[in-house]
């Protein structure tokens, strides 16, 4: 018995060595067993797939990590799926299993037999997709899609597709973007909660929704970037004008959201889908152009420019005109009321008065005037009586002309006032737009009841028609440029485009060179084939940031407002955005007073007016591409560069309290079409008086700029030495 216990022993003391043996291989073992990542590479975008999810675990380019999710957050696809009795039920990408992933032909494709659920309900029919990611045409781009099947028994009323979640500030919180065509924002900043204030949770302001489709929503266009001057993606669907519509009328594709989690799980980016996908139907969605880059936004925004210029088909050409001008002139004649209190503070300005005010646009940069409320709110017929007589007014158009200032005529006919609207059948009165100084409160008393009226429907036969006559009477009078209140097109015909186009062609007819500008309200993209100019009530702010909207659209040239700040002056000239200058009285109307009345702002027009014309090809023809010449951020000043193939200039200014020293890293190779250096480099004042010309022999170099006075503008000018410079 005893040597059967001492074997025993022995057994299970071999036995247990064995067991560690196995236990210390174990993790060798199932790091063999454990699926690995789908690896692709497309257009140098390094992309890694979750091998069971489909979901998107990292992407990177050019050694920049931009998306690293962790297992359970990464995705590519969600939907809104109500079911059950449960409406927050969602499909989508990481509840998902048994994905399938293949490589055909340099394109990936990841399919879903059925999208899981975000909670344990026993799925009635299912619901199908495929994501494709290809090689774009252009050579620098991926092309990303997703078709979807839904053979469920519940309809699918919201999709985010692409979905990136863990998006990381790579470059730092501080200095990593999202970029749109309406602003430039820190989302790692701005959207980080620093604690439980104990707001609502369903109000949190780690979300933020963005909306896309005119020049009043918060991203103006569907292009945005992810990046920062050392690079990143740049992301829009191929949609021009509306693209899709729901059955509400509204387009289904200009929306996007952000998310920024509390866990630092990463941002989240979501292209939202307002469409419906009926049970036993299909839906693909826009064809997204995703472009990897690196440097600034200014790279990764080309694919979208060409996209631009390829559909605007403008009928007409840019007034030449307008090339030579900063911007223009509002000037508001009048106040409301004008017939029944034909005195100042009502009446501003008369006919008289506008042929002064020419000569002092004519001195300050402008070539353009807008006269607002210079005739009586209804269809344009006659000036206003109380203004002057209609040959002072005529008188003083045609001596406006001869100063070299166009004058442009405000028409608000969108908005008819009771009892107008009743001819077409319009009586609700729900629009009210009734403003005056004496009013307590200036704008829309609710006392007031003499401009309540309708908003017009603009298919209307007969609405249509008097317009169009009304506004082709004016031309035949010589009246021939235009700005239209309210550019708010309708998607069904016959909309806007009708009027605009008899309009338009009626007024190139007698005057090439006349113009045509409106509010840009809800198509941005029509309103790039129509106008010339926007007049928008957009105010200048230190976070306005519209470049990339001027970098893509040509037309129009948008207009941002200029009271009587000489800052503000010299901040929309560098960032090439048309003012509209309308300095006022204080406690007086817009564009009540005379530019000599504020004299820094006199001398800020005069000084951007000189430097225009001194520099216009490189703001007129040359690609505004912001501070991606910059390698490293400059906080403390504002930056541009103005690109043409062989030359570029830089302008700069001090943006803090106090003079100081503004260093600039600089790397001109990425930008530039000719062949590398030497380079003959000239720095310019904001009087536009040049230093001597300097040589410099590398693309990439520290430019300091001493002692800069807070608000000057400095200029840098670098040209190719094969290049003839003018004097």
């Amino acid at each position: 018995m005893r040597n059967v216990i001492q074997v025993s022993s022995e057994f299970l003391i071999q036995a247990r060595l064995i067991f560690l043996a196995i236990a210390a291989l174990l993790p060798c073992v199932s790091g063999l067993a454990e699926p690995q990542p789908f690896h692709a590479q497309l257009r140098g975008l390094d992309l890694r797939i979750h091998p069971e999810t489909g979901g998107l675990l990292e992407m990177t380019y050019a050694g920049l990590k931009l998306l690293e999710a962790a297992p359970e957050e990464a995705s590519l696809l969600d939907m809104a799926w109500p079911a059950f009795g449960f409406e927050p039920l969602r499909l989508g990408t990481r509840y998902s299993k048994d994905v399938r992933i293949e490589e055909n032909d340099g394109a990936v494709e990841i399919h879903w037999n059925a999208l899981g659920l975000s909670r344990d309900f026993a799925p009635r029919g299912r619901v199908a997709a495929t994501v494709r990611l290809a090689p774009a045409p252009d050579g620098a781009s991926l092309i990303l899609s997703v078709s979807i099947d839904n053979q469920s028994e519940f309809s699918i009323p919201q999709i985010l597709f692409p979905d990136f979640s863990g998006l990381r500030p790579f470059a730092g919180e501080e200095d990593t973007a999202l970029r749109t065509c309406g602003f430039n924002k820190k989302p790692f900043v701005e959207l980080k909660l620093p604690g439980d204030d104990g707001r609502w949770y369903a109000a949190r302001r780690n979300w933020l929704e963005l909306k896309s489709g005119a020049y009043d929503k918060s991203m103006a266009a569907r292009w945005l970037d992810f990046g920062s001057l050392q690079g990143g993606f740049s992301l829009f669907p191929r949609l021009w004008s509306w693209g899709p519509l729901n059955p509400a009328g509204e387009p289904v594709s200009d929306h996007v959201w952000l998310h920024l989690p509390q866990d630092g799980a990463g941002l989240r980016l979501m292209c939202e889908h307002r469409t419906t996908v009926a049970p036993g139907t299909q839906w693909t969605s826009p064809e997204y152009v995703l472009t990897p880059h690196k440097n600034g936004w200014a790279k990764g925004i080309a694919p979208f420019r060409e996209w631009v210029l390829s559909n605007v088909a403008r009928p007409h050409p840019f007034p030449a005109r307008l090339r030579e001008t900063l911007g223009y002139r509002t000037v508001w004649m009048a106040q409301q009321y004008a017939q029944a209190d034909p005195a100042a503070p009502t009446v501003v300005w008369r006919f008289s008065d506008l042929p002064g005010l020419a000569e002092e646009c004519r001195d300050h940069g402008l070539n353009e005037m807008v006269l607002w409320l210079w005739q009586p709110w209804e269809l344009p017929h006659l000036p206003s009586p109380e203004l002057g007589t209609l040959e002072e007014f005529n008188i003083a158009l045609a001596q406006c002309r001869e100063i070299g200032v166009n004058v442009s005529l405000f028409v608000s006919v969108m908005t008819l006032l009771d009892p107008l609207g009743a001819k077409y059948g319009w009586t609700d009165a729900k629009e009210h737009w009734g403003y005056h100084t004496d009013f307590v409160p200036m704008l829309r008393p609710y006392y007031g009841q003499a401009s309540r009226g309708s908003f017009a429907e603009q298919t209307h036969p007969g609405w249509q028609a008097d317009v169009s006559a009304s506004l082709l009477k004016m031309i035949e009078r010589g009246w021939n440029s235009i700005t239209w209140d309210q550019a708010f097109y309708a998607a069904d015909e016959p909309n806007l485009t009708a009027i605009f186009s008899q309009v338009r062609q009626a007024a190139r007819a007698r005057d090439p060179e006349s113009t045509f500008a409106a509010e840009d309200l809800n198509n941005l993209d029509l309103d790039s084939r129509w106008l010339d100019y926007t007049w928008n009530w957009v105010l200048f702010d230190e976070s306005l940031d519209l470049r990339a909207l001027v970098n893509a659209y040509p037309t129009p040239r948008f207009n941002v407002n200029a009271g009587s700040s000489p800052g503000t002056v010299k901040r929309l000239f560098m960032d090439h955005l048309f003012m509209n200058v309308l300095p006022s009285k204080p406690e007086n109307i817009n564009g009540s007073a005379r530019i000599a009345e504020y004299p820094e702002l006199s001398q800020a027009l005069k000084t951007c007016a000189q430097l225009h014309a001194q520099f216009l090809p490189y703001f007129e023809d040359g690609l505004l591409i912001g501070d991606c010449i910059l390698t490293t951020p400059c906080h403390n000043a504002r930056v541009n560069a103005y690109v043409l193939p062989d030359r570029l200039l830089l302008l700069a200014m001090n943006t803090v309290a106090g003079p100081r020293d503004i260093e600039l890293s600089v790397d001109i190779g990425p930008w530039l079409d000719t062949a590398r250096g030497p380079y003959t480099i000239i720095s310019y004042d904001e009087r536009g008086e040049a230093s001597s010309p300097r040589e410099q022999t590398q693309e990439r170099w520290e430019e300091v700029m001493r002692a800069q006075p807070p608000g000057e503008l400095f200029l840098l000018e670098v040209v190719s030495s094969r290049t003839h410079l003018q004097p």
